[in-house]
């Protein structure tokens, strides 16, 4: 199991600004992520991710483990669509709500146009996500690949239906804006 992070003052803000109406709820775990302390897991929103450029949300293509995350447009009740978001320290992790595995980099990858996966939480860096808020306005913002460094976009700045998600070279492009709704 992964170890777990919390800053009040960032849960705070971030629960207020994404989800007002969310009640955090906390779970508390007893492994450690690499040589730290193993603190609380506070769960921020369940949200869908939707991307800036497309309108799309980002949607887990099965359960299993190391599936492809693609986006899709919304769908009542589509389960692999909808995150539960969690925030340690100042990384979220998403964990999909259907498949129960959270959103990562297929192998832990640190290249350029590796692709996002949904898989079992492992502790690894990749399942960490930095919200980085800087290059969009409003509810947007850059998904900041602990591991890699690298932005959470879409392959080609595509707009079509099933194109898959993957980490590129963070560049404040609309393709690498993300909101959580």
């Amino acid at each position: 199991m992964r170890a777990l992070r919390t800053k009040a003052s960032v849960a705070t803000m971030l629960a207020g600004t994404l989800l007002a109406a969310a009640s955090p709820a906390v779970a508390h775990t007893t492994s450690l992520r690499s040589s730290e302390s193993a603190p609380q897991k506070v769960a921020v929103s369940t949200a869908r991710l939707v991307n800036l450029k497309s309108g799309k949300v980002l949607q887990a293509v099965s359960t299993a483990n190391g599936a492809r995350v693609v986006q899709q447009p919304t769908t009542s009740g589509q389960g692999l669509q909808i995150w539960e978001v969690y925030l340690f320290g100042d990384y979220y992790t998403f964990e999909n709500q259907a498949a129960g595995r959270n959103l990562g980099i297929d192998g832990a990858s640190t290249s350029a146009g590796a692709a996002a996966i949904t898989a079992t939480a492992s502790g690894d860096l990749n399942q960490d996500w930095f919200a980085d808020w800087n290059g969009y306005g409003g509810e947007y913002f850059a998904m900041v690949n602990r591991k890699s460094g690298l932005c959470l976009g879409i392959s080609g700045a595509s707009t079509a239906n099933g194109a898959v998600a993957a980490q590129f070279p963070c560049d404040d492009s609309a393709n690498q804006g993300w909101a959580m709704h």
